[in-house]
């Protein structure tokens, strides 16, 4: 059986750990909804982005750095993944705005991450 992996542009990022590909999804609605007097809510979705939360545990420094380098600061970037709505692999354009990696290993050329976790989210609405 064929195994796809996550990709950041060129880079073939490591599997992530078990509980570490989540999806989440936002929809925007417009001003004018909200919850009438008697709490019925009255909604008129605009859109759904769709975002991923990521996360690998004691990774090597430089595994954890070849992830970053592809994402950190970038206005969007290429991102092969599962999509859960069409149950595809395919590719996107996505961006990450914080990512916060402890290290818990600082000798000299064993350098280890304890955690690399950040959330990618889709440039485009589903």
């Amino acid at each position: 059986m064929n195994q796809n992996h996550l990709i950041f542009g060129d880079y073939t990022a490591p599997d992530p750990d078990e509980d570490g590909y989540v999806p989440a999804f936002a929809t925007t609605s417009t001003d004018n909804s909200g919850r009438t007097q008697r709490g019925n809510m009255i909604n008129t979705p605009m859109f759904t982005v769709a975002a991923y939360n990521l996360k690998w545990t004691d990774l090597k420094a430089s595994v954890a750095s070849n992830i970053v380098k592809r994402v950190l600061g970038k206005s969007s970037f290429q991102f092969y993944y599962f999509d859960i709505i069409t149950c595809t692999w395919k590719w996107g354009d996505f961006y990450v705005a914080n990512i916060d990696p402890p290290f818990y290993r600082l000798n000299d050329g064993e350098e280890r991450v304890s955690e690399l976790s950040f959330q990618v989210t889709a440039i485009n609405p589903l």
